[in-house]
């Protein structure tokens, strides 16, 4: 054992015993059978729902019709039936949502980052040691959760909280700068950090991990590679891995992670799909009329924390598209999967109609992904589309990115006019990047 380990291992089975159990926890539960699974899923799906109709004003009135009381246990088929939760009725229910467990002890406030709208605030269980789930999804890459890293994320938090977290995790060395407050001096502080510390993860926004990589080839600088890179907060397409993997000369992995529920999904370094962390979330697909889909199905996700006992959240619409995959993965995990989450439900292209069409455009380079860069599909007013695109080095970047236009073209039907636009750069928002913007108002 290096020093880090010793003092991980001596922090989890002391200070931090909570944390260390939890993950122990974890580690068993993604080598138990998917039967297994399933079971200790359904009890606490059952446990999280009754503990709502206890202990919040909320859930009881929001069951009212199908006549729930505590202690009721539920086919899966009525799981089915219980009414979504979209981010409007959590907004205006906040106060009956939370348990009477719910103090500045117990919980810690969560904020959305307002990408579809005004910004979210729930709560998340503070006696529940989610950054568990990140030490379980970083050994899937061969990090360990004693090993240096470095993030480009939301931080911002001042001196004082980083001296304590730097305290907190020495030995082990841990590097932040925040995606809102990205700048070339903020990046060079950052590119010198990485070289010195050598992590073994850098991890970040997507948006924010593509600025940094630009700029670090822009001024000609390199990092030694680390173990493994991973992105979130945006769809993972494959151009931006190929880029990503190009300049810091690691994999990249894509992680599914919220600010309502926290860490959801990740890959593993079979990167055939994402585990989804169903021993902790209830994950479904479901259909326009709130019925779950199969696997194969694309539709939005609905998710369950069946850990949150502060601030029950029991099928949300987190307003992204997915699709559930079938078949256990080579790597031996049993943790069930899922296709990288396809955008937001919002991110909509809409033709004079009435038809829209969302699915498949984060993909719509999948075939060449070297063609570009970095790329944004933008609907005007008038119905019309621009895709806007950050060319790329690989060879007939130009043709292959005309043959996806004329795809889309072909996807549309002719309905609207579609062009492409190559730009040297796109705009990240708080270090996030929005794949696709439409200025024509829904229908309604």
């Amino acid at each position: 054992m290096n020093l880090r380990e010793v003092a991980f291992t001596t922090k989890t089975r002391t200070v931090r015993r909570p944390a260390g159990a939890f993950y122990q926890d974890l580690l068993r539960n993604e080598r138990l059978s998917p039967d297994e699974l399933a079971d200790l899923q359904w009890r606490r799906a059952q446990d999280i729902l009754d503990l709502a109709l206890r202990e919040t004003a909320f859930y009881p009135r929001h069951y009212a019709d199908l006549g729930l009381t505590p202690g009721t246990r539920l086919t899966r088929e009525d799981w089915s039936r219980l009414p979504i939760l979209d981010r409007a009725t959590v907004k205006e229910n906040a106060a009956d949502m939370a348990t009477p467990a719910a103090n500045d002890r117990t919980s810690r406030p969560a904020l959305t980052g307002g990408s579809t709208g005004e910004p979210l605030r729930t709560r998340h269980d503070a006696r529940v040691p989610t950054l568990a789930h990140s030490w379980r999804m970083y050994r899937w890459w061969g990090v360990e959760p004693w090993d240096d890293l470095a993030r480009i994320g939301r931080w911002g938090f001042g001196r004082f909280a980083t001296l304590k977290n730097d305290l907190s995790w020495w030995p082990t060395r841990q590097r932040y700068t925040d995606a809102g407050l990205l700048s070339p001096e903020s990046m060079r502080q950052f590119h010198r950090d990485v070289v010195r510390i050598r992590p073994a993860l850098i991890e970040g926004y997507v948006g924010s991990m593509l600025e940094f990589a630009d700029f670090m080839e822009a001024e000609g600088l390199r990092v030694d590679p680390p173990t493994a890179v991973a992105t979130t907060a945006a769809p993972l397409t494959s151009s931006t891995r190929s880029r990503l993997e190009e300049v810091f000369g690691a994999p990249v992995y894509d992680e599914y992670r919220g600010a309502e529920i926290g860490w959801m999904a990740g890959e593993c370094r079979m990167q055939d799909g994402l585990h989804v962390f169903a021993d902790t979330r209830l994950l479904e697909v479901v259909d326009a009329d709130g019925n779950p889909l199969p696997p194969g199905e694309t539709g939005d996700i609905v998710i369950t924390d069946l850990t949150n006992r502060v601030f029950p959240l029991i099928r949300y619409r987190l307003g992204d598209h997915g699709t559930l995959m079938d078949g256990a993965c080579a790597c031996g995990i049993s943790l069930p999967r899922m296709h990288q989450p396809d955008g937001r439900s919002t991110d909509l292209l809409r033709l004079p109609g009435g038809r829209s069409m969302g699915h498949r455009l984060m993909g719509m380079f999948g075939s060449h992904p070297e063609a570009v860069r970095l790329f944004q599909i933008h609907q005007q007013a008038d119905y019309s589309i621009v895709v806007r695109v950050v060319e790329g080095d690989g060879a007939d970047a130009r043709t292959h990115i005309e043959q996806a236009v004329d795809n889309l073209r072909r996807r549309v039907g002719g309905a609207v006019p579609v062009t492409v636009e190559y730009v040297d750069a796109l705009p990240y928002t708080r270090g996030k990047i929005k794949y696709v913007i439409s200025d024509v108002a829904p229908a309604g």
